[in-house]
């Protein structure tokens, strides 16, 4: 809610006929100070609306912000003061990074952390559904599970311009450098192991036999 609608929810209640400003800040959760002013216009009967021209004037103007919106929409992941650099060396100006960090939400910008998402093709989905499928009627107290954890150690969280309400994703590899956590666990008991590397299938099966 910005303040020209606390205004006006404020003048609202005023002519009701609530006039407290205690009672106002109170129902509206809007700051005491902005009760006060709001009140103080109303009582002398001024208009509560925001005045054309006042307040501080935009630092960076229409088309440099045109610019740098651009630049972020082609570069999600720069940080606010890395795009700054970026902008103000492309542009040869000297904003700082509150001043484009203001300009970008003014256009509806912000920065979220991209979730990560397979790589699944429609093949790799279909079959993910029909395993589901078919051992929907499974004893499941007579199966063993075994389920990892890795640890990677490149490719971690990210940071993206994004606008609204979107979400941004990152796609992500299936193989890079990583530490594995590997678990076997049945409905009775768990057994946990680390590997630094990558196991092959042999000595995995030798691990899993050995710990049943």
């Amino acid at each position: 809610m910005n303040e020209q609608e606390q205004r006006n929810i404020i003048k609202i209640l005023f002519d009701t006929g609530i006039t407290n400003c205690m009672e106002l800040s109170r129902r509206t959760g809007v700051p005491k100070s902005t009760v006060y002013r709001t009140a103080y216009k109303l009582r002398n009967a001024e208009s509560v609306d925001r005045k054309i021209g006042s307040g501080k004037e935009r630092q960076i103007k229409a088309n440099n912000a045109r610019s740098l919106v651009s630049l972020a929409i082609n570069n999600p992941r720069l940080s606010v003061r890395k795009l700054t650099c970026k902008f103000n060396k492309r542009r040869g100006l000297s904003f700082s990074h509150e001043a484009v960090r203001i300009e970008m939400k003014r256009y509806g910008f912000t920065r979220k952390v991209a979730r990560k998402i397979p790589m699944l093709t429609q093949t790799y989905k279909a079959h993910r559904v029909d395993w589901a499928k078919s051992n929907r009627c499974r004893d499941w107290e007579k199966v063993i599970f075994s389920d990892e954890m890795s640890i990677w150690l490149a490719g971690g969280r990210a940071c993206v311009w994004c606008k609204g309400d979107s979400k941004p994703v990152k796609p992500s590899t299936k193989h890079s450098p990583k530490l594995h956590v590997w678990q076997r666990f049945q409905h009775v008991e768990r057994f946990l192991s680390r590997f630094s590397e990558k196991i092959s299938p042999g000595d995995f099966t030798a691990t899993f036999c050995t710990n049943v």
